[in-house]
Parts: structure tokens; C-alpha cells; sequence
């Protein structure tokens, strides 16, 4: 009789270390989802930053070559026009 209880607990011991492990591989991969997701959000900032820099190097490619022209009329259209569309 005490054999087989011995026995019983040794089994009963593999159960709960192999559920302690499907249960941190659980809470692992819930982990992982969450991470992906912040990263995701992360990727898409960095694209609406990408965004901005071009428009903005536009802009100042834009007013610095009529700059050296000296076209004021052109230089603020071209700022109200950033302006207006900037956020």
C-alpha cells in the first residue's frame, strides 16, 4: 500500500510540474501577443514620423530654391500650403 502511494505522488508530482510548464507556456505566448501588438503600434508611429520628415524635407527643398531666387510670393505659398496640410 505505501508503495503505491509513493508511486501515486511521484506521478502526481510530473502532472503538476507539466502543467506548471503548459501554464507558463500560456502565459508566455500571451506575453509574446502583447509585445508583438506594442511593436506594431510602434512600426506604425515610426511610419507616420517617415512621413512628416519627407514632407518637411519637401518643404524645405521647396523654399530654399526659390529662396535663391528671391520669390517671396512663392516662399509663403508654399508655407501656407505646410502649414494647412501639417498636422
Amino acid at each position: 500500500m505505501e508503495a503505491l502511494r509513493t508511486k501515486l505522488r511521484a506521478g502526481t508530482r510530473g502532472v503538476v510540474r507539466r502543467l506548471a510548464q503548459v501554464v507558463g507556456v500560456d502565459e508566455e505566448l500571451r506575453r509574446l501577443r502583447e509585445r508583438i501588438a506594442e511593436l506594431e503600434h510602434e512600426v506604425q508611429e515610426t511610419r507616420r514620423l517617415h512621413q512628416r520628415l519627407a514632407e518637411l524635407t519637401d518643404v524645405v527643398t521647396e523654399v530654399l530654391v526659390p529662396a535663391a531666387d528671391r520669390e517671396d510670393h512663392k516662399i509663403r505659398a508654399i508655407l501656407a500650403k505646410y502649414n494647412r496640410s501639417s498636422f
